[in-house]
C-alpha cells in the first residue's frame, strides 16, 4: 500500500485539490482543516478535485469530499469537478453517489503550477473522531443506500461525541 498525499494549489480563480497514493481516514485531520480554511475563503471561484493518481479511497475521505460538493452547489451554484481516470475508484464514486453530486471526468488535466503538500501531522484523536462521524454522515444524507450502508458507523460514533 502506498501512503497517501494530498496536494493543493491555486490557478487563477479555481483551488485544485490532488489526492495521491492511498487515501486513508489518516489523513482527514489535515484534509479537515485544509478545508475548512478553503470555504472560509472568498478568493475563488471554484474547486477541482484531482484523483487521477488516487490507487484508493476509504469512505472517511469521500466524505470530505462529499463536504466539497456540498459547498461548491451552495457556494457556487454548480457541480465540482472530479477527475479521476482509475476504473476502482470510479466504481466507488458510481455506487456511493458521487456521479449525481459532481461532475466526474475520466481523464486527466494537466496542472501546470507547483503543488503544494498538505501536512501530514500526526492524527488528532479526538478531532479524528468527530471528522470519521461528519464524513459518513455526509454520505449519508447523499442518498436511501449510503444511509442504510454507513447507519452503523454513524450510530457506533455518535456517543463518543458527547461531552466535545
Amino acid at each position: 500500500m502506498e501512503d497517501g498525499a494530498a496536494f493543493y494549489v491555486r490557478q487563477g480563480n479555481t483551488y485544485i485539490l490532488k489526492l495521491v497514493g492511498d487515501i486513508r481516514y489518516t489523513m482527514g485531520c489535515a484534509l479537515g482543516d485544509f478545508l475548512d480554511g478553503l470555504f472560509a475563503r472568498v478568493d475563488y471561484d471554484d474547486i477541482v478535485v484531482d484523483m487521477t493518481q488516487t490507487h484508493s479511497i476509504d469512505s472517511t475521505s469521500l466524505g470530505l469530499l462529499a463536504r466539497i460538493a456540498n459547498f461548491s452547489r451552495n457556494r457556487f451554484a454548480h457541480k465540482t469537478t472530479l477527475l479521476s481516470t482509475n476504473p476502482d475508484v470510479n466504481q466507488v464514486l458510481d455506487t456511493l453517489g458521487f456521479y449525481d453530486i459532481f461532475d466526474v471526468r475520466d481523464t486527466g488535466a494537466t496542472i501546470s503550477a507547483t503543488l503544494q503538500r498538505l501536512s501530514a501531522a500526526d492524527p488528532c484523536k479526538d478531532e479524528l473522531t468527530r471528522i470519521v462521524f461528519e464524513a459518513h454522515r455526509t454520505l449519508s444524507e447523499l442518498n436511501p443506500r449510503n444511509q442504510e450502508t454507513f447507519r452503523n458507523v454513524v450510530e457506533s460514533l455518535r456517543p463518543k461525541l458527547s461531552g466535545h
